[in-house]
């Protein structure tokens, strides 16, 4: 097997294969619902005699981390929405620990800094839903 794609027809079409999985993936991602989904979604495997090619020939690849952190923030900030929207605190309170044991379980060990302001950001809207009762 030769060192370039462009002397190799068959790497080529992995490599444009791999670039097809990562553009369906970023498809895919566009619709999570939920951390988890978001961050499975992105997961594509890179086999390991692509990966040196991968980075200059797949485009994609190297923006579906970018694209990962952007859906998971819009998510968390939608979930965070629900929970402003929801009237009745215990309702919310219910939600908030279902996405906490759920969803965010993920958001902690991927993304500490998000997690921990999601967290005062979810606390200060569940205080405010129970001083106005």
């Amino acid at each position: 097997m030769s060192g370039t794609p462009e002397d190799d027809p068959a790497l080529a079409a992995e490599l444009a294969k791999l670039e097809a999985e990562c553009q369906q993936a970023g498809r895919e991602l566009s619709t999570a619902r939920t951390v988890a989904e978001a961050v499975k979604f992105a997961d594509v495997s890179v086999p390991s005699h692509l990966k040196a090619h991968a980075r200059n020939s797949v485009p994609t690849l190297g923006r579906l981390p970018r694209a990962l952190d952007r859906r998971v923030e819009e998510i968390v900030k939608d979930q965070l929405e629900s929970l402003r929207r929801e009237r009745a605190e215990v309702v919310a309170s219910r939600e908030f620990d279902r996405i906490k044991a759920v969803d965010w379980s993920q958001l902690r060990s991927r993304y500490p800094d998000l997690y921990n302001k999601s967290m005062r950001e979810a606390n200060i809207i569940l205080e405010r839903k129970r001083h106005t009762k």
